[in-house]
């Protein structure tokens, strides 16, 4: 078991995006606690071996300790530089920060990502050069589950957000029928592999999912 970053993973930028409003949940997601440690901590736990470092993105004038909690974790905090846009303004001010070559992007309510999937997702993005892969389940295409390169990406989102789009599935798919971004997509048969769990995606947006995510840690 590595105890600092794998050396054989690109190099590569986390990027947690905290500044949502936990309106289902009624409690800042983030911090709630699941066996033991904050949803947070686990992320930066899993994220730590696999990435040179760690980025919060949250809001500005957030009002939980989400920015605190972060700071205390050695994470780099940054604010979302467009208001009211969603997880795209998370992503652009991360990867604007992002000093790495690849980013994994990833929502702060994942108690059981899997780094060992992190991992295989970013040695695929640096092995062939593509400009995302993106994990898929259900058919569907999980983009705040995804490595991207910032040097493609940011300006990207920036020219997006300056005219109003909010759709980063809309971009990825966009890339993916044009070949600009280059997208590829990891599915759920790959996934297994790394994550033979599957529950990398699984999160705590209502009470009964933070309640089976702590029976989950418990058992585990």
């Amino acid at each position: 078991m590595p105890t600092g970053r794998d050396v054989d993973a690109p190099r590569l930028t986390g990027i947690v995006l905290a500044g949502g409003v936990s309106t289902r949940l009624g409690e800042p997601k983030p911090l709630v606690v699941v066996g033991g440690r904050t949803v947070l901590a686990r992320i930066v736990a899993a994220l730590r071996p696999v990435c040179a470092e760690i980025i919060l993105a949250v809001s500005p004038g957030q009002s939980d300790a989400t920015p605190e909690t972060g700071l205390g974790l050695g994470m780099h905090v940054v604010l979302d530089r467009y208001p009211q846009a969603g997880p795209l303004a998370g992503l652009e001010v991360g990867l604007a920060a992002a000093a790495q070559s690849l980013a994994f992007l990833v929502a702060a309510d994942h108690p059981f990502l899997s780094g060992a999937l992190v991992r295989a997702m970013a040695m695929e993005a640096s092995g062939v050069g593509y400009d995302a892969v993106v994990l898929a389940a259900g058919g569907r295409l999980q983009p705040l589950h995804g490595v991207y390169a910032p040097d493609v990406w940011a300006p990207l989102l920036r020219r997006a957000l300056d005219r109003g789009e909010r759709s980063l599935y809309k971009m990825l798919r966009g890339g993916q029928k044009t070949g600009a971004p280059r997208v590829r997509v990891f599915d759920e048969p790959e996934a297994l592999r790394h994550d033979p769990d599957a529950r990398s995606l699984f999160d705590i947006d209502t009470p009964d999912r933070l309640a089976e995510a702590r029976r989950i840690a418990g058992g585990a």
